[in-house]
């Protein structure tokens, strides 16, 4: 596998903030601040496997390949995914 290849989603950040619920885009918050499943669940009130499915939805919506993708994408497109 070529080192350059990009894992990012091809879905643009303006549509992505469309596509996320506001529950998704406010566990996404939570996990690019380092908050694990526990304690993202403990916080909502919600089971930690509610917390992954909600992750896992919002790498199949994005189509991005893994959890460390999904952050990059949020980091670098924060301003878009902030919006409620």
């Amino acid at each position: 596998m070529n080192m350059q290849t990009s894992f990012m989603p091809c879905i643009g950040a303006e549509k992505a903030a469309g596509i996320l619920s506001r529950r998704e885009r406010e566990i996404l918050g939570l996990i690019i601040n380092g908050y694990t499943n526990s304690e993202i669940a403990g916080l909502l009130f919600v089971s930690c496997r509610t917390v992954d499915t909600h992750r896992q939805n919002m790498l199949a919506k994005l189509g991005a390949r893994n959890t460390a993708v999904l952050v990059r994408f949020a980091v670098e497109n924060i301003q878009h995914l902030g919006r409620n």
